[in-house]
């Protein structure tokens, strides 16, 4: 695949992107130029099968969103980061079968007249067909009162309320652009990584030298004067590295997610005292996040179910060791699963101490924090994770020190497995 970089900067300069406001529309429009049939398409918490080509999508509500495509047999894929607000914006792309890539059109000759290919064009609501798919999720009386899972759209807004056209700014090293573009092999501006480059080399030393709460970390980056960082440019980055890795496969982003979870959120005990909002919605995207795993992404085993929102068969008479384990983010590094349940039991103590001694001095933004936590506990015992540090048959579990089996894996490539049809195994598929 031709360099992105690249790609883009021979177009600077020459023209603005077709993208415009236009009268009369629901939503935004994303018209897609010359993508050949039976491509995988994927846009927010929806993925498709294309039996056609197909022309693009319509009546986008406002809010930040995700489209991106993969060729039939082809193991990487693009996509666009974009926000769109209350005006109707038409944003055009072509299909670039050279360097296969969606790129901007060859000339404003090749900008659809939107009058004529609006009716052609998928509707955005065609994801109320996934409020149907929701309602026959396996879910436990817990998932009942997780009201932010119980439809698509809800979902979404949880796992992305916090991006934005400045934070993807930052992340992309670039401004005065209205769509993002992405691959499977991009790398990007993360937070933290110095922090996270230093403590891999603490954690290999004596206990004395390791890092054992983050939260002072967190709050020195808060404190930064030159290039300030707010609190929702870290839950932007949680946010969008869960989802670029989830559904690019890129493995930069999958890499920055773990840390970000593992190295930096859940050892942040403080911060449930001293920035209990941003502790709050931290765990609220961790938990959507595991949430979407479970139920939304399709399975990379060869015996998985087509539909990606059924949890996958156990062998007969076993019980379920956490949530599935063939999923991207855990088939990435698949020993991080165990780590994250390592990190998520200490957790739960630490935050227990911290909750417990403010006693009568606990504020309603401190009790939410432990709320939060304990919902995302309830959730996980359904799927055998007790986070006291048995399991719910009653068999002693081990809470090794984290940093003592903290050792780096060698880098996993996210394998992805397509059927006959160039369909990507476990996607929910909707045909034209």
């Amino acid at each position: 695949m031709a360099s992105l970089a690249r790609l883009e900067g021979s177009e600077a300069g020459s023209r603005p992107p077709p993208s415009y406001p236009q009268k009369g529309l629901k939503g935004d429009v994303f018209s897609i130029l010359g993508l050949p049939e039976r491509f995988i398409v994927g846009l927010d918490a929806l993925a498709m099968t294309t039996k056609r080509s197909l022309p693009g999508f319509r009546d986008i509500p406002p809010g930040p969103h995700f489209l991106w495509v993969q060729q039939p047999g082809g193991v990487s894929r693009c996509g666009y980061w974009f926000v769109t607000g209350t005006q109707g914006v038409v944003r055009t792309k072509q299909w670039d079968r050279y360097n296969e890539v969606l790129g901007e059109p060859a000339s404003n000759d090749d900008v659809v007249n939107i009058e004529s290919v609006y009716p052609t064009l998928q509707p955005y609501t065609l994801l109320e067909h996934r409020n149907n798919v929701s309602a026959s999720l396996p879910m436990s009386s817990n998932d009942i009162l997780l009201q932010w899972a119980r439809f698509p759209a809800r979902l979404w807004n949880t796992l992305t309320n916090a991006i934005s056209t400045e934070s993807l700014s930052r992340l992309f090293g670039k401004g005065a652009v209205r769509e993002y573009l992405v691959d499977s092999v991009d790398s990007l501006n993360f937070l933290f990584a110095q922090d996270i480059r230093d403590m891999q080399i603490l954690d290999a030393g004596p206990p004395e030298s390791r890092v054992s709460d983050t939260s002072t970390r967190v709050q020195a980056l808060l404190d930064t004067v030159e290039n300030p960082v707010t609190e929702r440019d870290i839950l932007a980055e949680l946010q969008f590295t869960f989802l670029t890795g989830t559904h690019l496969g890129n493995s930069a982003c999958l890499e920055q997610w773990w840390n970000l979870v593992l190295k930096i959120v859940l050892r942040a005990y403080s911060l449930a005292i001293g920035r209990p909002l941003l502790a709050k919605d931290l765990l609220q995207t961790l938990f959507a996040q595991l949430f979407y795993t479970e139920h939304y992404v399709g399975s990379s085993s060869s015996c998985s179910s087509h539909t990606s929102h059924t949890d996958q068969p156990h062998e007969q008479g076993t019980k379920k060791d956490g949530p599935n384990s063939d999923r991207p983010i855990f088939q990435y590094k698949p020993r991080m699963k165990e780590k994250l349940l390592q990190m998520l039991s200490q957790y739960k103590g630490k935050l227990e101490e911290l909750l417990l001694s403010r006693n009568s001095h606990i504020t309603p933004a401190q009790q939410a924090v432990g709320k939060v936590f304990e919902e995302l506990g309830a959730w996980l015992w359904q799927y055998n994770w007790d986070l006291t540090g048995k399991y719910t048959s009653g068999r002693e579990r081990a809470m090794p020190d984290v940093a003592d089996s903290d050792e780096e894996e060698d880098e996993q490539p996210v394998v992805v497995e397509l059927d006959e049809e160039g369909r990507e195994v476990g996607l929910v598929s909707f045909r034209d």
